[in-house]
């Protein structure tokens, strides 16, 4: 079986990246490092085209079209290296969306539908709970500077909580990669209301596939600017392109970039499917994508040579959104294990 997007997805795919290479060029990325400031025109450009509502129900103001927009939407997030706080489209998201309230859902999906809210994910520290509030703190939290609203595990449980209330304290935390803020969130007493669902592992899945193919989009920008480089740098008096050692390192990140992609585009098609193998197809994509990734970002700054140790080059941009997208959702590594123990055990893709 054969798994690739659409034309209609493929011409959506190409509005996407020039729409973000117009709203967030490389150049912006740069200023990120050193203002740390998230790209509003971004954000709001993928309101406007209907990006953030995607995975959200009609019921609650989305457009229902499901996750393979944002499949695409990732990846031109990626080439583009955005600033944006993708943890809320991601992962928050589905997540409220497949386990909140119905008073939390009509409270809050309208309001990330449209751009007008952010939310955060932090369940890996759990948190304690008496009486309905929430005490302790969670650190490094991806995205929760300025989120609205944050979604934390205590007691065994999924909780929300509106950062607007006054015992909420949030600390900005330094980042290899400022496009990708860290915070400290400290909760004194703070009222939080349950989520009446615990599957959280869907909006995980839908979490780690989107970063597949931002890190597939990041990766694949890479490489095209190594490749345009050595097509201009001369050294002995011919390109350095010419030269063979430098071939077979493009093509060993070409190779990789699109091993990663199968595995996404497999992973994208059981998200959207709602295939039983999901959580083996995005452990793949995952564990692939990342290793891509970081692959790509280290070759291809060699290829700059010493210039690529620069700031003025965009090498290290890559080379930060790959790290900090190795980072979230647990290493390559844990996911390889997720994939092993599933396939000892017997299960197999449907395909």
């Amino acid at each position: 079986m054969e798994f690739d997007f659409s034309e209609d997805y493929r011409l959506l795919a190409d509005q996407l990246r020039r729409a973000l290479e117009e709203a967030a060029p490389l150049e912006a990325a740069r200023k990120t490092v050193d203002t740390g400031q998230i790209n509003v025109t971004a954000w709001e450009l993928l309101g406007e085209m209907g990006i953030l509502a995607s995975g959200i129900s009609t019921d609650f103001g989305g457009n229902g079209l499901g996750p393979l927009p944002l499949c695409l939407a990732a990846e031109a997030i990626g080439w583009s290296v955005a600033a944006i706080p993708t943890a809320s489209l991601y992962h928050a998201t589905p997540l409220i969306q497949s386990c909140g309230s119905p008073e939390q859902q009509d409270r809050w999906l309208p309001a990330l539908a449209s751009g007008s809210a952010t939310a955060c994910v932090a369940t890996d520290s759990a948190l304690a709970v008496e009486d309905d509030h929430i005490t302790g703190v969670i650190s490094p939290v991806s995205g929760g500077t300025g989120a609205s609203v944050a979604i934390v595990r205590a007691n065994n449980q999924l909780w929300l909580v509106d950062m607007a209330e006054n015992a909420v304290e949030q600390e900005a935390l330094e980042s290899r990669d400022p496009g990708r803020q860290l915070c400290r969130i400290t909760f004194r007493n703070t009222p939080a209301t349950r989520m009446t669902g615990d599957d959280a592992d869907l909006a995980l899945n839908h979490a780690v596939v989107c970063v597949a193919f931002e890190q597939i989009g990041g990766a694949s920008r890479a490489l095209n600017g190594a490749i345009d480089y050595s097509r201009e740098r001369r050294a002995f008096g011919q390109t350095i392109g010419s030269y063979q050692a430098i071939k077979h390192k493009l093509a060993d990140i070409w190779t990789k970039i699109e091993i990663a992609r199968a595995h996404a585009m497999y992973a994208a098609w059981s998200l959207g499917t709602g295939a039983v193998d999901l959580p083996l197809a995005a452990a793949a994509a995952r564990a692939s994508a990342t290793e891509a990734y970081l692959f790509a970002a280290q070759e291809t700054l060699q290829v700059h040579g010493g210039y690529g140790f620069t700031f003025e080059s965009d090498s290290h941009l890559f080379y930060r959104r790959a790290r900090a997208l190795a980072a979230c959702y647990g290493p390559a590594v844990e996911w390889r294990s997720r994939l092993a123990a599933r396939l000892i055990a017997g299960e197999t893709t449907k395909h």
